[in-house]
C-alpha cells in the first residue's frame, strides 16, 4: 500500500522545471510579485540563459555548479517565480542523488526556499486568476515540496501536495493548450498513476494509463521549450530503466550521452542498450564517447558501478556484430593486458574476428 501512495505521489517528480515559451528579450524592472503579472514572456533573456545551462548543469550531475550559476542570475529578476522554480528542482535533484548514497535527509533549507516559492506563486495566482502562469508555477512548487515531503516521511503531505500540483498543471493547459512545458509534471502524473493497482486507483482518486504518460512526455519533449532536455531526459530513463525499451530509446539516449557525459545513468543505458541488441551507430559512437571519457579518468559511482572491462567487451561485441572488425580488435587488444577472465574472452572473440 505505502509503496503505491509512494509512486501516486513521484507522479509530481517535478526535479526539473516546467513552464511555456519564452519570447521576450528586455530587462525587467523589479516589482511587487501581486501587481505583476509574471510569465515566460517578460523574464529577461540573460537571465533564463543561466537558468537553463544551470538545468544543463544539473542534468550533468553539477549540482553545485547548477546552484551557484541561478543564484547568480537571480538578483537580475528576484521577483520572478521561474528563478525559484529552477532552484528548488535543482536542490530537489541534488537531494535526490544524495539519497542514493545513503545521505537521507532533507535539508531544513530546502523547504525554506520551497515555502518562499509556494508563497510567491500562490500570490501570482491570487492577483492573476486567468492567468496560466502561476497555476504553472504554483503546480511545478506543490509538486517539488510534495516529493521533499515524501522523502521527508511526511507521506499524508506529500500526498495532498502532489494531488494540488496537478491539479494546478491541469488548469493551466486547459487555460492555454500550447504550454507544452506542463505536460512534462502531467505526463509524469499520468505514468505513475497508471501503474497502480486498479483498487488504488479508484481509493486514491488517481487515474491514469502510462502509454498516455509517455505520449505527453513525448510532446513536451518535442514541442516544449527549456523543458525539452530534461522531459526527454526522463521520458528514455523510463523507457530504459523501468520498461527496457531499449529500441524505442534511440536516438534519442545516443543525444543525451553526448550533451550529459558525466551522467552515469545514460553511460550505463548504453551498454545496456548493445547488450540488449540494440546495436545502432548512435549507441556505438556513445559507448566509445564513454569508454574514452572512463581511460580519461571518470568512473560511476559505487552504487551504479560500470566496469571498465565489461564494458569494452560488450562495445567490441556491438563492433563484430555491425562488421567493423578493426574497431573492435582495437578494443579486445586493450583487454588481453587485463586479468582473466577479460584476457581468456578478448582471444576468443579475435579469434572468432579472424575466421571470418
Amino acid at each position: 500500500m505505502m509503496r503505491s501512495l509512494i509512486l501516486a505521489v513521484l507522479a509530481l517528480n517535478f526535479v526539473l522545471p516546467l513552464g511555456a515559451a519564452v519570447t521576450a528579450t528586455a530587462a525587467v524592472t523589479a516589482s511587487p510579485t501581486a501587481t505583476v503579472l509574471w510569465t515566460d514572456e517578460n523574464i529577461p533573456k540573460p537571465v533564463l540563459e543561466s537558468l537553463t545551462q544551470a538545468q544543463d548543469l544539473a542534468l550533468d550531475l553539477r549540482y553545485d555548479d547548477a546552484e551557484a550559476m541561478i543564484r547568480a542570475a537571480t538578483p537580475q529578476a528576484p521577483d520572478h517565480p521561474l528563478c525559484g522554480v529552477f532552484l528548488v528542482a535543482t536542490l530537489l535533484s541534488r537531494i535526490q542523488e544524495n539519497f542514493k548514497v545513503g545521505a537521507r535527509v532533507v535539508p531544513p533549507a530546502f523547504f525554506k526556499e520551497a515555502d518562499k516559492l509556494v508563497d510567491t506563486a500562490q500570490k501570482q495566482r491570487d492577483a492573476f486568476p486567468n492567468s496560466p502562469y502561476p497555476c504553472l508555477y504554483l503546480g511545478a512548487a506543490f509538486g517539488m515540496r510534495g516529493l521533499a515531503k515524501l522523502y521527508a516521511g511526511n507521506y499524508l503531505a506529500s500526498y495532498w501536495d502532489g494531488k494540488r500540483g496537478a491539479g494546478l498543471l491541469k488548469e493551466a493547459v486547459a487555460m492555454d493548450p500550447t504550454l507544452y512545458n506542463a505536460y512534462m509534471g502531467l505526463g509524469q502524473f499520468e505514468y505513475y498513476c497508471g501503474t497502480l493497482a486498479g483498487v488504488l486507483q479508484f481509493l486514491l482518486a488517481l487515474p491514469g494509463d502510462p502509454v498516455k504518460g509517455l505520449a505527453m512526455l513525448k510532446t513536451c519533449q518535442d514541442k516544449g521549450t527549456y523543458a525539452s532536455w530534461p522531459c526527454e531526459a526522463y521520458r528514455i530513463r523510463l523507457m530504459c530503466g523501468e520498461r527496457h525499451d531499449f529500441a524505442g530509446s534511440e536516438p534519442e539516449l545516443a543525444d543525451l550521452q553526448a550533451r550529459y557525459p558525466d551522467n552515469y545513468e545514460f553511460a550505463i543505458d548504453v551498454f545496456n542498450s548493445l547488450d540488449a541488441g540494440v546495436n545502432t551507430p548512435g549507441l556505438r559512437d556513445a559507448a566509445q564517447r564513454v569508454l574514452l571519457h572512463m581511460d580519461q579518468g571518470w568512473k560511476t559511482p559505487s552504487y551504479a558501478p560500470l566496469d571498465p572491462d565489461a564494458a569494452r567487451l560488450s562495445f567490441a561485441k556491438a563492433c563484430m556484430a555491425a562488421g567493423d572488425t578493426a574497431t573492435a580488435g582495437t578494443s579486445l587488444s586493450a583487454l588481453l593486458t587485463r586479468p582473466e577472465p577479460w584476457h581468456t574472452r578478448a582471444e576468443t572473440l579475435l579469434r572468432q574476428s579472424a575466421a571470418r
